[in-house]
């Protein structure tokens, strides 16, 4: 059964939930605690006296569901062959998982309270910027993965017990020095493949749509022609910016914030200060007197102090910047000047001012336009919040909506032809992010005509909207979408074509053709490979697929698809590797071997466990046909 379910689990559709899930199963604990109800459902899997209900199970495959619509995207639906890959991966999880807890009773492989706690809290995941476990963050990454903390450590000890009775006792062994022969034999084994390529927009279709099968199309494809239902709708809208204008900052507003920041629209004289330190004072007289003597100060600070130029230039620095002993001596000096050898706190020094840049002072009038902006930003959301407030009791008072935008010096705009995923027909360039905001087109579509909205808050501002139109859904008339059936038809006969033609490729070389002679036939350029590993790649054509290559005979024709183009492929020559390999490739070979040959073991190891038990699976409860 085991095996079963890992080949299951091996299938390509599988493999691609596995990747756009990031299913490591790590996050698949058990559901102790779940719904009390649970064991009024039926029972989908047993093994031995495990068993799992219907309630436990979906409750585990919702969360592996949800996992992966969050990651595909709100708008992406999971295809039918995803879905069921994806039940059949936790169906395979969850009897794993049962078949590890039911090992785990049969040996007694217990774990004590303490030790749990030791791995959660010495688990850099919850420990905090000082190092410590913290509580709070670890019930945050717990809720951030929707797991509580009985399934979290119903899974640590799971992986505790997989680690005991499947792990290590398969992972002492040696791979044999013949075994990474012929390992590294196939890995660095390359082969040259000719290949054709179908693409249907290289097509060419000799003939043109008659209206019998454009009037069949339509037929055919009515659901692909609906127009949905639209609605004109007048708009309120107030910007962010339209709040912030229509405030007004007196200047005794920016008078009293001036006198209160006065500090920052003054900028205090600074001083480019260059810097010795010595331990004695006898060193830095020496330096004092190589200085009198004309010597560059740098030059001095790195033979007598042994300083670079970065750790003798102190950079521009404001008087309040330095502590008192060195901005008394720094900003008496003259530019250019250098002073006498001083002592601070234990050491001798020698400042320099190599440059002066004097005290500025923004003018009054430049400073009363930033403040004005400072004080709208500061201002601005209660600003919002008084103004959307004040329109929705002028709206609930009955006054118009011109009478509103009037009243409070807002926008009045038309949006026409309005679709409920947020598409419009018309409306104003500066109107099209607000229109595409989901909770507008809600709103729009929440309302009948005449009706005026509630205010609807939008990222940059406020809208309210009133219902003018309704065009109720329809499907479009065949003169306004027969360039489109045109369109559609080409796309399926260019298809048809190549498929067509892929077909009569694979038949004439199945019954013994070569490709050279097939692509000549059909009008198809013939390509050839350089020679490559089967680890490289051509054509962009996937991994997997260029290893099922590799292990096909020369001359076996390939079918691929990549998107709408369609690939032949045959291996035409083998070049057979170097026996000859470095330490490093040694090791490396050896490495994927015993990474490969270890994953085997651990299949084999849970395998032999589950054959001493009984296990069922009703699959048709389940909802997949195994």
């Amino acid at each position: 059964m085991i095996n079963k379910l890992a080949k299951a689990q091996k299938s390509w559709v599988a493999k691609l939930i596995l990747t756009l899930t990031a299913l490591s199963f790590m996050s698949l604990f058990g559901v102790s605690g779940y719904i009390n109800s649970a064991g009024q459902n039926r029972t989908v899997i047993e093994v031995d006296n495990i068993e799992i209900s219907q309630a436990q199970f979906y409750y585990q495959f919702q969360k592996e569901l949800n996992a992966a619509q969050n990651l595909l995207g709100d708008e992406a639906d999971l295809t039918e062959d995803m879905r069921q890959a994806l039940l059949q991966m936790v169906i395979s999880q969850m009897v794993q998982d049962a078949v590890l807890d039911r090992t785990e009773a049969k040996y007694h492989v217990l774990f004590s309270p303490a030790l749990i706690q030791a791995f959660i809290v010495n688990d850099g995941a919850f420990k905090d910027a000082s190092g410590n476990f913290n509580r709070d963050l670890f019930r945050q990454v717990l809720s951030r993965g929707g797991i509580s903390e009985a399934e979290f450590v119903q899974s640590l000890k799971r992986d505790l017990t997989k680690r005991i009775l499947v792990n290590i006792p398969v992972q002492n062994f040696n791979v044999p020095a013949v075994l990474i022969k012929a390992a590294a034999k196939a890995d660095n084994k390359r082969r040259t493949f000719n290949y054709v390529m179908i693409n249907p927009e290289d097509v060419v279709i000799d003939r043109a749509i008659t209206e019998e099968e454009i009037n069949q199309y339509y037929d055919d494809f009515s659901s692909n022609f609906v127009e949905p239902e639209r609605r004109d709708v007048k708009v309120l809208y107030l910007s962010m910016a339209d709040i912030a204008d229509n405030m007004q900052i007196t200047d005794d507003d920016i008078q009293a914030y001036y006198n209160e920041h006065k500090a920052e629209f003054e900028t205090p004289e600074k001083r480019n200060v260059l810097q010795m330190i010595f331990a004695d004072e006898t060193s830095a007289n020496k330096a004092f007197f190589k200085l009198q003597n004309g010597e560059d100060f740098y030059v001095v600070a790195e033979s007598e102090a042994g300083q670079s130029k970065e750790d003798t230039d102190l950079g521009y620095v404001a008087e309040d910047e330095l502590i008192e002993t060195l901005a008394q001596e720094a900003f008496t000096l003259d530019k250019g000047a250098y002073g006498k050898p001083f002592e601070v706190d234990g050491s001798w020094q020698i400042l320099k001012v190599a440059d002066i840049e004097p005290a500025s002072k923004t003018a009054y009038e430049t400073a009363a336009l930033q403040i004005k902006n400072i004080l709208k930003d500061e201002r601005l959301y209660d600003a919002t919040y008084e103004t959307l407030v004040n329109i929705e009791d002028a709206l609930a008072a009955g006054e118009s909506l011109e009478a509103v935008a009037d009243k409070f010096n807002a926008k009045l705009t038309e949006v026409n032809g309005l679709a409920e995923d947020g598409s419009v027909k018309q409306a104003p360039d500066d109107m099209l992010n607000v229109v595409q905001n989901r909770d507008f087109a809600d709103t729009a579509f929440s309302y009948n005509v005449g009706e005026i909205s509630q205010v609807v808050e939008t990222d940059e501002g406020m809208a309210v909207l009133q219902v003018e139109k309704i065009t109720e859904s329809h499907v479009k008339d065949l003169a306004d979408v027969r360039d489109e059936i045109v369109k559609l038809w080409s796309e399926n006969e260019r298809t048809a074509i190549a498929q067509e033609k892929l077909n009569d490729v694979m038949y004439d070389m199945e019954n013994g053709d070569k490709l050279e002679d097939a692509a000549k036939r059909y009008g198809l350029a013939l390509y050839k490979s350089q020679p490559i590993t089967r680890n490289e790649t051509f054509a962009n054509i996937g991994y997997a697929d260029i290893r099922e290559m590799f292990t096909d005979a020369l001359l076996t024709p390939k079918q691929i698809q990549l998107g709408d183009t369609y690939i032949v492929a045959v291996a035409t020559q083998d070049y057979e590797s170097s026996d000859d390999l470095s330490e490093s490739e040694t090791a490396l070979v050896k490495q994927k071997a015993y990474l490969s040959l270890l994953s085997d073991f651990s299949e084999a190891m849970l395998s032999a466990y589950a054959k001493d038990y009984d296990i069922k699976i009703e699959y048709k409860l389940l909802g997949t046909e195994y």
